[in-house]
C-alpha cells in the first residue's frame, strides 16, 4: 500500500513525522475515497498483523482535513509507542491505575456501544489494552476530550509520556 502522504498528495504528514521522527516509518494511507469503515474514520493496524509488515495507519473518513487530520494522525501513532518506548509503556499502564472509578464505568459503557453500534467481537479486556487506553490517552495528549474529564494527575502523567515520544529522535 502506498504512503500516499510521504509522496505529497496531503502536505500534513512532513511536518508531523518531523515532531515525531521516531515513527517516520509508519506507513499512512489516504483511503478518504472509501469512506468511513465500519464507523471507523481512520485505523492503526500492527505490523505483526497478517495483513504488513509494517505499522499502518489508514485514513478513510473525507471529512478529516488539516488540523483535525493532524491530530488524528499523531493519535493513532500513540498506539505504536509503548512497543517503541518501554518508559512509555510503564506509564501507560500507571495511567490506567489512575482512573477514577466514573472513568473505568465510562469505559465499560462505551465498550458495549462499540459492540451494539459497531459489531466490537474482542473481549473487554482485549478491546481496552488495544484500543479504549490509546484512547483515552489522545483524548487529552491532542484536545479530542474535555480536560475536565481528566485529573491533574492524569494530565501530568500524559504530558510527561507526550514530552518522551517527542524526544525519541
Amino acid at each position: 500500500m502506498p504512503d500516499n502522504y510521504a509522496r505529497g498528495k496531503i502536505g500534513a504528514l512532513a511536518g508531523i513525522r518531523e515532531q515525531y521522527p521516531m515513527f517516520s516509518d509508519i506507513e499512512v494511507s489516504d483511503q478518504r475515497n472509501m469512506g468511513i469503515q465500519n464507523g471507523r474514520r481512520l485505523e492503526f493496524t500492527e505490523a505483526h498483523d497478517d495483513r504488513y509488515n509494517s505499522p499502518l495507519i489508514e485514513i478513510f473518513d473525507p471529512a478529516l482535513q488539516g488540523e483535525e487530520l493532524e491530530k488524528a494522525i499523531i493519535g493513532e501513532y500513540l498506539h505504536e509507542a509503548p512497543r517503541r518506548i518501554p518508559q512509555y509503556a510503564e506509564m501507560r499502564d500507571i495511567l490506567q491505575s489512575l482512573k477514577t472509578p466514573e472513568q473505568l464505568q465510562h469505559d465499560v459503557q462505551m465498550y458495549f456501544k462499540d459492540v451494539e453500534e459497531y459489531g466490537e467481537d474482542r473481549p473487554f479486556e482485549q478491546w481496552n489494552e488495544v484500543s479504549r487506553k490509546d484512547a483515552f490517552i489522545r483524548g487529552y495528549a491532542v484536545g479530542q476530550w474535555e480536560p475536565e474529564y481528566y485529573t491533574d494527575e492524569q494530565k501530568s502523567v500524559i504530558d510527561a509520556m507526550m514530552r518522551l515520544i517527542e524526544a525519541e529522535k
